[in-house]
């Protein structure tokens, strides 16, 4: 079962959508919900989506988006994640780097130029478009991560950790404005 831990994003339910066409079980669990309630169903994950949201991670010290990431890093759940927008910001929080306020805040179409395929953006075009909103982004890489894409706006609008399964995408795979985006969710499923 994948879990999608639900911060408030419009598009939640095209996370899991896209995961039932891929024929697989996903659960999605609102990041208000204390971890004591969903600590079983975390622990048997097969893996874990950290959804985007509204929030910035700077004011939002207690979700359990934040509990998820930091039980993640300190090796006390042990399975792949995915973190898209806000989910990707919150990772990036966790492990020390910097989240800011970006130069665009609207939502729209912006062209993503991989720089490094990994195994999240695997058989993608090096240049695809892809729905995103830069409200906040990672200014920084965090420790132990590597740059895997830009944006001419973003500097990093994916990445992943160079030794555990953890991704993370500023821009929004789950929605058709994202060329490909059911590739890179497919992708993860494989991990």
């Amino acid at each position: 079962m994948i879990i999608i831990i639900d911060a408030g994003s419009q598009y939640t339910h095209l996370i899991k959508r896209n995961f039932r066409d891929l024929d697989k079980e996903a659960e999605i669990i609102n990041a208000r919900e204390p971890y004591e309630n969903v600590r079983e169903k975390i622990e048997d994950a097969e893996k874990i989506v950290l959804s985007g949201g509204p929030s910035s991670v700077s004011e939002d010290k207690d979700s359990l988006v934040r509990i998820i990431a930091e039980k993640i890093k300190s090796g006390e759940i042990n399975v792949p994640l995915l973190g898209i927008c806000y989910g990707y910001q919150m990772i990036a929080d966790v492990w020390g780097a910097k989240v800011d306020k970006g130069k665009s805040a609207e939502y729209g179409v912006s062209e993503i130029t991989i720089d490094n395929e990994d195994v999240i953006l695997k058989g993608l075009p090096k240049k695809f478009k892809a729905w995103v909103s830069h409200f906040d982004e990672v200014k920084e890489l965090p420790e132990g991560f590597e740059s895997l894409a830009h944006s001419e706006i973003c500097g990093m609008e994916a990445m992943r950790h160079m030794e555990k399964p953890i991704f993370g995408v500023q821009f929004h795979p789950e929605v058709w404005h994202t060329e490909h985006g059911e590739r890179i969710l497919e992708n993860f499923v494989k991990v």
